[in-house]
C-alpha cells in the first residue's frame, strides 16, 4: 500500500534565513563559525533552524570550514564479522567525541586503500584509521595528506613512524596450542587464510616455533582467505591417511569454513577433531559446535583507536599499543581419543 502524502523536504539555508529575518551567511557562520557571530544572534538563528528542522550537512560545513567530524574506517572485508564488530565499537567511540564514522571497503583491492584516503583528504577528514589488506609502509600512506595522522590496526614498516594498536598474535596462539597440547594432541595442524600481513607472520611463525618446540611434525595449510581456507583444508584432511587430531585456524572464519566442510565429510567435530580458532567472535557462541577460540578485545582495540587518533592530533604522540589475548573454551575442542 502506498503512503499518503508528499515526502518532507528539510528546508533550506535561505528559508532559514528569511525565517530569522538574517541573510543567508549568519545562517551558515551560526553552524560553521559560531564564534563569529554575536551570542543573541546565533541563539536565535539555531533556535529558528531547529524548529524548521534545518542542520547543515556535514559535507557542506567541511567545504567551508576545511575541516571536518568524518573519520574513514578503511577494512579489506566486510563480510568477515570481526570487522563489523571493530566498525561498531569504533562507531560508539567515535561518536562519543564528536566524529562520524566512514567505513570504507577496499576488497582485495591495494589500490582502493590510496583511493579513500584521498577522497576522504579531499574531505578535510581529521585522521584515517586502517586495518590493512597486506603490507603497509608509512611513506606510501603518508603522501596522501595525512601524514602521522592515521592508526593502523596492525603492525607496519617503520612503525615508529605511524600509530599502531594490535593484539599479541605470538601469545594468542601459544594459548591455543597449549590448550591442546593439555588435552592430549599430538598432531596439531595450523591453517593460515589470512595472507601479506604482519599479522598473518606472527602467527604462522608461532606455530611454528611451538612445533619445534614439542618436536611435533608442522602439519600447515595455506589455501587462500576467508572461510574458503577453511574449506580447502578440509578437503586435503579428508584425503588425508595421517590426519591431525586437532587446527587451529588463522581466525574465526577460517574455523567457521573448516568446521563445516569437515561435518560433510563425515568428520565430527570435537570427537575426531578439534578445532580453535582466532577472533572470538560473537558468532562463535553460536556456531555448531561453539568454537573454541583466542578472543581478541576487539571492541578495546576499536576504542584505543579513536583515542591514538586523538592524541597524534592533540599533541602529535606517536603510540603503539599491543592488547593481551585470551582464550574462550567452548565445545569444539576435546580430548584425544
Amino acid at each position: 500500500m502506498p503512503l499518503e502524502g508528499k515526502p518532507v523536504s528539510s528546508p533550506s539555508i535561505d528559508e532559514v534565513a528569511a525565517a530569522a529575518g538574517v541573510h543567508k551567511s549568519t545562517v551558515s557562520r551560526a553552524f560553521s563559525r559560531p564564534d563569529a557571530v554575536k551570542r543573541q544572534t546565533r541563539e536565535h538563528v539555531l533556535a529558528v533552524a531547529s524548529k524548521m528542522g534545518y542542520s547543515m550537512s556535514p559535507l557542506a560545513q567541511a567545504l567551508r570550514t576545511k575541516s571536518s567530524t568524518l573519520v574513514p574506517l578503511i577494512v579489506p572485508d566486510i563480510t568477515n564479522p570481526f570487522f563489523g564488530e571493530l566498525a561498531t565499537a569504533m562507531t560508539a567511540a567515535a561518536e562519543a567525541f564528536g566524529y562520524h564514522l566512514v567505513l570504507c571497503v577496499t576488497g582485495d583491492d591495494g589500490r582502493a586503500t590510496a583511493d579513500y584516503l584521498q577522497a576522504m583528504q579531499a574531505m578535510y577528514a581529521p585522521f584515517a584509521i586502517i586495518a590493512p589488506f597486506g603490507r603497509l609502509d608509512p611513506a606510501d600512506l603518508q603522501q596522501f595528506g595525512f601524514g602521522k595522522r592515521l592508526v593502523v590496526i596492525d603492525r607496519i614498516e617503520s612503525a615508529h613512524e605511524i600509530s599502531t594498536v594490535t593484539v599479541d598474535s605470538n601469545r594468542g596462539i601459544r594459548l591455543a596450542f597449549d590448550h591442546l597440547v593439555g588435552l592430549g594432541h599430538t598432531s596439531i595442524a595450523y591453517v593460515s587464510g589470512i595472507a601479506g600481513t604482519h599479522t598473518a607472520s606472527d602467527r604462522r611463525e608461532a606455530y611454528s616455533a611451538l612445533i619445534d618446540e614439542h618436536a611435533m611434525t608442522p602439519v600447515m595449510f595455506e589455501r587462500g582467505m576467508g572461510a574458503g581456507a577453511g574449506e580447502r583444508a578440509a578437503e586435503e584432511i579428508l584425503r588425508s591417511a595421517a590426519r591431525p587430531t586437532a587446527v587451529i585456524a588463522a581466525n574465526d572464519l577460517v574455523a567457521f569454513g573448516l568446521i563445516s566442510a569437515l561435518g560433510a565429510g563425515g568428520v565430527r567435530v570435537p570427537q575426531d577433531i578439534s578445532v580453535v580458532g582466532f577472533d572470538g567472535l560473537e558468532l562463535g557462541a553460536r556456531s555448531n559446535p561453539p568454537l573454541t577460540s583466542v578472543q581478541q578485545p576487539i571492541a578495546e582495540m576499536g576504542r584505543i583507536a579513536i583515542d591514538l587518533a586523538r592524541r597524534v592530533l592533540e599533541s602529535g604522540e606517536i603510540d603503539h599499543v599491543v592488547l593481551e589475548p585470551s582464550l574462550l573454551i567452548r565445545s569444539s575442542t576435546g580430548p584425544t581419543r
